[in-house]
């Protein structure tokens, strides 16, 4: 029985990256999209209760456990408690406002409580080594496919008509390719692509196979840079910094000593050569997405600031939430219209209110604290893909795509042990002192 909650966690952490395109491709033989795409839902709530009810039959709960529990569960009763002050929401798109919310702090519990009933059983290189498999050949896949034809997703059963397109272009430009691998879309893929980018930084200095870790990170770049996704290249460098300082902040420091003149001067020519070329078409095509040749009234920049200013306008009207659903990424299922935020937060503030963002929050600290008090590598991956994620959720509606939010929090799960042990010979445990 045990076992079930640890076997859950594998099967999550794994699928997850792959569930577009096996729902996607599987369903052109069997049928039942809507049965693929609501079948890992169910799972994971299934798992979640489950752990939930076996951790405190077999007493192996905690104070920690118990209020992220009591957060989670308050934080789904609070989508509810909307939903029923606002009846007419669109149904469809609040019960995917909903499970796209709460999965999280039900990918959270399920990790702790996998971990916490198996404590042994998760091993440092184990974990990162199937987390770098499978994001390894998820970016081989996005690699690959800028390079092959662009419809030829469109024979996996990819389309419009079936919930996702086969093919992204910056600006819908057809000579603009950018790629999204097995997720859903490409800001997608940048954003899963963070933990294992800051994974393989944060190794590839103490582990023994330098130059293979170094070569899987090469790809790694390539499959990100080669999604365009403004946010995920902003985000994975300050991941990647904070790590760096954490892991390697005693070689940082000497190398700063000894070179300051020299990064100074090299950091002042990239912002020279920056601001030359801010007029150049390969900065407006790839960087800004704002090019003369643009004949539309407003460019994506345009549509972030026009989207947030009409959230905060939805939030002050009615500070208690509209309804799950009726922001972000589930408003667009909603045939009256819906209301993107291109933020995360206000997406929170305006489903569920101003109380459900605090929830959320507190959530969000709870484990960030718990995290801190880690002197370790998984520690440092996780504070600074932490912080990373921030970033992109601040731009985008990132924690609404599965392959993302599982990965992060099944990981900060077994995170919130104090300690996991780690393989003797393949990965240094060098202590890091995590400070925000």
């Amino acid at each position: 029985m045990r076992k079930i909650p640890y076997w859950g966690f594998w099967a999550l952490l794994i699928y997850m990256p792959f569930h577009i395109f096996l729902s996607q491709s599987l369903s052109l033989a069997t049928g039942g999209l809507e049965t693929w795409k609501v079948a890992k839902d169910v799972v994971l709530a299934i798992l979640t209760v489950f752990t939930v009810c076996l951790v405190w039959q077999q007493r192996r709960g905690n104070k920690l456990f118990n209020w992220l529990v009591v957060l989670g569960a308050l934080y789904g009763l609070l989508h509810f408690g909307v939903w029923v002050a606002n009846p007419d929401i669109f149904g469809k798109s609040a019960i995917l406002g909903l499970v796209y919310n709460t999965r999280l702090p039900c990918f959270l519990v399920l990790g702790y409580g996998a971990a916490l009933l198996n404590p042994g059983k998760f091993v440092f290189s184990l974990v990162f080594k199937v987390v770098l498999g499978v994001s390894t050949v998820v970016a081989l896949l996005g690699v690959l496919q800028y390079f092959l034809p662009k419809d030829l997703l469109t024979h996996a059963g990819y389309g419009l008509e079936r919930g996702t397109r086969a093919a992204f272009f910056i600006d819908d430009n057809a000579s603009l390719p950018r790629v999204m691998s097995t997720l859903r879309e490409p800001n997608a893929l940048g954003a899963y692509l963070l933990v294992p980018i800051t994974a393989l930084v944060a190794l590839v200095g103490t582990h023994s196979r330098r130059l293979l870790l170094g070569s899987v990170l090469l790809m790694h770049l390539a499959a990100l840079f080669l999604t365009f996704s403004r946010s995920a290249w902003l985000a994975t460098a300050v991941s990647v910094l904070l790590v760096i300082v954490w892991q390697y902040g005693h070689w940082f420091v000497k190398i700063w000593e000894k070179s300051w003149p020299v990064l100074v001067i090299a950091v002042v020519a990239i912002c020279a050569v920056g601001f030359l070329a801010r007029d150049s078409s390969l900065v407006q095509h790839y960087v800004t997405h704002s090019t003369e040749e643009a004949v539309v009234d407003l460019d994506s920049n345009d549509y972030h600031q026009l989207f947030i200013e009409q959230a905060l306008s939805g939030i002050a009207n009615e500070p208690l939430g509209h309804g799950p659903g009726t922001a972000g990424l589930a408003s667009i299922h909603n045939p009256a219209g819906g209301q993107l935020t291109e933020n995360y937060y206000l997406q929170v503030a305006y489903e569920v209110g101003l109380i459900g963002l605090i929830v959320f929050l507190a959530i969000n600290t709870v484990v960030y604290l718990r995290l801190w008090r880690r002197h370790d590598t998984l520690g440092a991956i996780l504070l600074a893909s932490f912080w990373g994620y921030v970033v992109t959720n601040m731009l985008l509606h990132t924690w609404s795509n599965e392959a993302v939010a599982a990965q992060w929090w099944l990981l900060a799960g077994i995170g919130m042990l104090p300690v996991l042990t780690q393989s003797s010979g393949k990965s240094a445990s060098t202590k890091t002192h995590a400070t925000s």
